[in-house]
């Protein structure tokens, strides 16, 4: 992903800009004068796993390049943080902070699906200032190469930023080159049989290059008064949740009192930090104070402006989500390299305005199609995938006859099966995302197995409610195998204890309880209240005398049987 470089020119405002900031008639807190560093911090450095542990498996070009820049980190006394590339596109509050501080960021772009993403957040780094971008590919493909490599050229060129293209290959002895200009490559590709002889002088060793790139890097101090307020607002995230989270963040808003400490990363870790604790409604109006001040342009950062939308769409007052929708056309419309992301908030958008008219207005769900099959060219993921297949069987598809659904079934079956398997899956977005497929899928074992393990996660409720809205769809509109059976009783059940989870009242008078037996399997089950009989009572029954058995083993669901 790609945004349009930019830098945030923050000018000193006047008084009123700082009473915009802290709010109309609230007192300040005084400002201690920044101090001198006593002594210079580490270099922190940050790399992008593309697959997780399994990409930097003992064998694969990304563990040798990652173990040569740890030695390089070694030698130079920096600090090298590895995250992974699914945490990161994801948007976990914490990984992006870690991302975007870096002093220098390495991220490995061999994987040409990633690219845009990637490219999207290094952009983001660089309106934050954190202009070190290191571009890592293994050489395996020259047009690849010499595409990045103009695209690193360009950058350089048309922003401020320092982008660092190193491509590198690995030769029989598992030693790692740097391969940076045309002559090296080319020399690369004709010396294979006798490389580790005659590539020596030609090229650099990679942990070398990476040395000598880390001793360019200035560290700034950490000292600074803005860095104090952004770890202020860490601390307040790890310290802080609900509406406490929301009083520290506000007190820490009264500190800023002007447009030079109001930076584009200050403003970003306060709208993740509201995100977190879904105050969209804080982020909306954070936004729009910034549109306010006379002398600050960051409301019109494309990052600031995704959010700004994302938070309109959320909170759903009268008229958001058309001006949502209008914002993001405006910053797709502006942005060379729109990132998937962003075309994937305009289909949102427009799948939330058609679920607003009882799914009846076919326009905007069409309209969505069109969005979330653009993300999904762009850089297949499963959030995108789950969500085009889902609209287009509204739209009347079936995987039977759909040339288009059954392409994307197989790609979300190999985008699931690089996680693993559903034993293995401790993060409540992943089990979700079985979960749905498996409803796609129709493979009810499965689904059960999936709805039971993202109940122990215990997943927050707007993350159940967004996966309940799409089984809802898939129940309603996708033929089903309507055949009884034990396991479609349990399916039945979890999809009535997850519809439950997400009401904020209830006014029913049977109940889905799960029952936790003493060889610690949880049993499903129903209570049921009845009220009018001469003598009230309360029963229970068990869904199935059978045991719900293990998530042990579980595959990922195939999706190209159908």
């Amino acid at each position: 992903m790609e945004v349009s470089p930019s830098q945030p020119t923050a000018e000193t405002g006047g008084d009123h800009a700082a009473s915009v900031v802290a709010g109309a008639g609230a007192d300040r807190a005084d400002i201690p004068s920044p101090s001198l560093p006593s002594k210079q911090r580490s270099l922190r450095a940050v790399y992008v796993l593309n697959d997780g542990l399994k990409a930097v498996a003992a064998n694969s070009p990304e563990s040798g390049a990652l173990q040569c820049l740890q030695r390089a980190c070694d030698a130079e006394s920096a600090i090298l943080t590895t995250l992974t590339f699914g945490r990161l596109d994801f948007g976990e509050t914490t990984v992006l902070d870690t991302f975007y501080d870096a002093d220098i960021a390495v991220v490995d772009m061999s994987d040409v699906f990633r690219q845009p993403s990637l490219f999207y957040h290094l952009g983001v780094r660089e309106s934050f200032d954190m202009a070190n971008n290191v571009i890592l590919y293994h050489d395996t493909d020259p047009d690849t190469a010499q595409s990045l490599k103009d695209m690193v050229t360009q950058k350089n060129t048309a922003s401020s930023g320092n982008y660092y293209f190193i491509p590198y290959v690995m030769t029989p002895n598992n030693e790692y080159m740097c391969c940076e200009n045309d002559a090296q490559r080319r020399a690369s590709e004709y010396m294979q049989p006798s490389w580790d002889s005659l590539l020596g002088p030609l090229c650099v060793p990679l942990v070398e290059r990476f040395i000598s790139l880390l001793k360019d890097i200035h560290v700034t101090s950490c000292a600074s008064y803005k860095d104090t307020l952004l770890n202020d607002i860490r601390k307040a995230r790890d310290k802080y949740q609900g509406e406490e989270l929301a009083k520290e963040l506000s007190r820490i808003k009264l500190r800023i009192d002007n447009t030079e400490v109001l930076t584009q990363d200050i403003v970003m870790n306060l709208l993740f930090s509201y995100r977190d604790i879904q105050d969209y409604d804080a982020m909306v109006k954070l936004v729009q104070t910034l549109e306010m001040l006379p002398t600050c342009d960051l409301a019109n950062q494309p990052m600031i402006q995704f959010h700004f939308a994302f938070a309109l769409n959320r909170r759903n007052s009268p008229g958001d989500r058309e001006q949502a929708l209008g914002v993001m056309l405006q910053v797709v419309q502006s942005c060379d390299h729109p990132a998937p992301d962003m075309f994937c908030l305009c289909g949102r958008i427009y799948k939330d305005i058609f679920l607003d008219s009882d799914c009846k207005d076919t326009k905007n769900r069409d309209n969505a199609i069109q969005w979330y099959r653009k993300g999904f060219e762009l850089q297949p993921t499963l959030y995108s995938g789950i969500n085009l297949a889902v609209l287009l069987i509204v739209a009347g598809q079936q995987f039977e006859s759909s040339i288009e659904l059954r392409k994307i079934g197989v790609r979300l079956n190999s985008l699931l099966g690089r996680k693993g398997s559903l034993e293995k899956m401790n993060n409540y977005w992943d089990v979700g995302q079985f979960f749905t497929v498996s409803m796609l899928a129709n493979d009810i074992p499965k689904a059960v197995q999936a709805a039971e393990k993202l109940f122990k996660l215990k997943p927050p409720i707007w993350y159940l409610r967004s996966v309940v809205q799409n089984l809802q769809l898939i129940q309603r509109f996708k033929k089903q195998n309507l055949e009884h059976s034990p396991q479609r009783e349990r399916l039945n059940f979890w999809m009535d204890i997850i519809v439950e989870a997400t009401r904020e009242t209830t006014n029913g008078l049977r109940f889905p309880v799960l029952i936790l037996e003493p060889t610690k399997i949880y049993q499903p089950s129903y209570v049921c209240i009845n009220s009018e009989a001469e003598e009230k009572n309360v029963s229970i029954w068990h869904v199935s005398p059978s045991e719900t058995g293990s998530t042990s083993g579980i595959s990922q669901p195939p999706l190209s049987r159908e």
